[in-house]
Order: structure tokens, then C-alpha cells, then sequence
């Protein structure tokens, strides 16, 4: 069973991504494309509360707009190191559609992404094989400030400098 870091702890993924091994079982929790949601729904089919969705870096986030009331989860997809298109969309579920639930980001992730990853509004990550989840845990406590404002609650440098 895939392994990943959820809320700051590592557990046991509970979801399966549509095509793997087991996927296609009664009762699977399936994390289905983008472009099969939206196929599903162009076709009257209803999407199930608690469903879960992946989305790639060419989709746009406000797609999932009118959806987020029935999403358990969604996984952002980072399909190459370099590729930051990933982080926006986390930003703008989180902010400005405002998404509650579980956002995975996955894919070509180091440890060193994971605080970055989290000021954008991400709490489940799913790292590269190579990657200890143990040792990245300690990644989320790299910096105590930030100068940029985020989802995390990490004090903004500024707003420090008018509290102090």
C-alpha cells in the first residue's frame, strides 16, 4: 500500500488512482481524471459526494468550481521537477474557490517542496519513491516566517514587524 504524508503524519493511502489494481472494485475510493468527471457530467451522470479528482497542470482549477461541495479530495499533479503550475492551482482552490478538503499534491515532489507546498494550501503529499517520508516530515519546519502570505499560518514577516 502506497505511503504518503497526510496532515504531517505518514499513513497509509486510503485511495486508489483509477486504472491501478483494485480501482475497479465495489466500494474502491477512485481518485478519477479531470477529463472523466467532466465527461461523466456532460452525460447527466452525477458526481457522488466524497468523490476525488486529479487534476494535470494544463487544467484550470476553476473547472472544479461548481464540484467542490462533492470533493473529498484533489490531487495536483507535478509531472516534472521545475514545473510550478502546480502550486497556483493549489493556491487558487484554497483561495479562491474555497476548497475544504483534502489537496494532494503528487508526482516529481522532494522533501524540500513540502513547506512551499503547504503556504499554498496543501496537506497530503505524495512523494517521489527515492524520498524518506520520515526525514521530510522535518521539511515543514524549515522556516518560522515568511514573507509571503499563505494558508499554513506561518507568521508573515511584516506582520510580525507591526506586532513586535
Amino acid at each position: 500500500m502506497r505511503r504518503i504524508v497526510r496532515r504531517r503524519e505518514v499513513v497509509a493511502d486510503d485511495w486508489l488512482y483509477a486504472g491501478e489494481p483494485g480501482s475497479d472494485a465495489i466500494g474502491a475510493r477512485v481518485v478519477r481524471p479531470l477529463a472523466a468527471v467532466l465527461e461523466d457530467l456532460k452525460t447527466g451522470r452525477e458526481l457522488p459526494a466524497g468523490s476525488a479528482v486529479r487534476l494535470t497542470p494544463t487544467e484550470e482549477p476553476e473547472l472544479l468550481a461548481p464540484l467542490m461541495d462533492k470533493l473529498a479530495l484533489i490531487v495536483v499533479d507535478f509531472p516534472k521537477y521545475g514545473d510550478g503550475r502546480g502550486f497556483t492551482q493549489g493556491r487558487l482552490l484554497r483561495q479562491r474557490y474555497g476548497y475544504r478538503g483534502e489537496l494532494r499534491a503528487t508526482g516529481a515532489l522532494k522533501r524540500d517542496f513540502l513547506f512551499f507546498l503547504a503556504r499554498c494550501g496543501f496537506d497530503a503529499f505524495e512523494l517521489m519513491e527515492s524520498e524518506d517520508l520520515g526525514d521530510a516530515l522535518a521539511a515543514f519546519d524549515s522556516f518560522t516566517v515568511a514573507y509571503q502570505d499563505g494558508t499554513d499560518g506561518i507568521t508573515h514577516v511584516r506582520r510580525r514587524e507591526i506586532a513586535g
